[in-house]
């Protein structure tokens, strides 16, 4: 914009000064309140004064309806100067706004790339730094966001002092994850991903001693329910032992299940060998057969299909 683009703005009221009856106004309130100024209210007065109180603060808020009235009918003229106003340089406002919506979609297309060429640069220097592991850490969106500086995305910002602190930063990265892997034991996958999301070391660590806490609580609670059994003269239930001999049958019982017993030995009677023939039906869960089975041979016993007289 050059100087010979000026312009100097004229305006003269005509309506010239404002007419008022403001002192036939103040005369009249001062004499309506001089009576109530210096009044001193006692506690016999005090049902009396509520009233004048009210009329008083009626009679301020009829004056102030009034007093808007008159700003009304006097700020009119303005009204009307400040809407042909602004329809005359309402042209310039366009002008205003078109260049500024460019500006700053091409100053944020320029932000967009540097913020890109910032993440390509902070991901090959983590690999050559940390190796193929930090370089994954540095490929998640939620590292990303906490580890970009704001700073770095501006244009006046010194590219050599950014690349070194994003440098520096990668180092300390690496430190910490060392740090959280090397001091909280089993619970260091559910602290490192706490770390990748806040990117606090103290936060992540804190976790592992929530942790901990829980664990030992647990552990005290069963150490007193176990006590409080033992006292009380109850056997605290044990856990089964796990049976891991292989076995064909999917519904073989743990060992502590099993019936076990002496096989009597074979006499030498022969009249005690004679096989005897006893009819009887069976009543049984179909899952114990095998259990059944191995009794039965056990005893040398067997299970033959009822011959036709049996039947009838």
């Amino acid at each position: 914009m050059t100087e010979k683009e000026q312009f100097d703005l004229v305006v003269k009221p005509s309506a010239g000064n404002i007419v008022s009856n403001l002192a036939d106004l103040e005369a009249w309130v001062k004499s309506a309140s001089e009576p109530y100024i210096r009044q001193v209210v006692t506690e016999d007065q005090a049902k009396f004064a509520k009233k004048d109180l009210a009329s008083l603060r009626k009679l301020k808020s009829a004056l102030e309806d009034e007093r808007k009235k008159a700003k009304a009918i006097i700020m009119e003229p303005y009204t009307q100067f400040e809407a042909m106003y602004k329809k005359a340089v309402s042209s310039l406002d366009e002008a205003i706004s078109g260049i500024d919506r460019q500006i700053k979609e091409i100053e944020k297309a320029a932000e967009e790339k540097r913020e890109a060429e910032l993440c390509e640069f902070i991901r090959k220097s983590a690999q050559d730094i940390g190796g193929n592991k930090m370089g994954k850490v540095m490929w998640r969106d939620d590292v990303m966001r906490w580890f970009v500086s704001p700073s770095w995305l501006l244009a006046s910002a010194s590219r050599t002092k950014t690349e070194r602190e994003i440098r520096e930063k990668i180092v300390a990265v690496s430190r910490d994850i060392y740090t959280i892997e090397s001091t909280t034991g089993d619970d260091y996958a559910s602290c490192l991903e706490l770390y990748y999301q806040t990117g606090v070391l103290a936060t992540a660590l804190q976790r592992k001693q929530a942790l901990d806490a829980i664990r030992a609580q647990k552990a005290a609670e069963a150490e007193a329910e176990k006590t409080a059994s033992a006292s009380s003269g109850i056997q605290t239930p044990q856990p089964a032992a796990e049976n891991h001999q292989a076995t064909e049958n999917p519904y073989v019982a743990p060992v502590a299940d099993r019936i076990f017993f002496d096989i009597p030995v074979e006499p030498e009677d022969d009249e005690q060998k004679e096989l005897m023939h006893i009819p009887a039906v069976l009543v049984f869960p179909r899952y114990k057969m095998h259990l059944l089975k191995e009794i039965m041979t056990k005893l040398g016993m067997k299970i033959l299909k009822p011959s036709s007289k049996e039947v009838r």
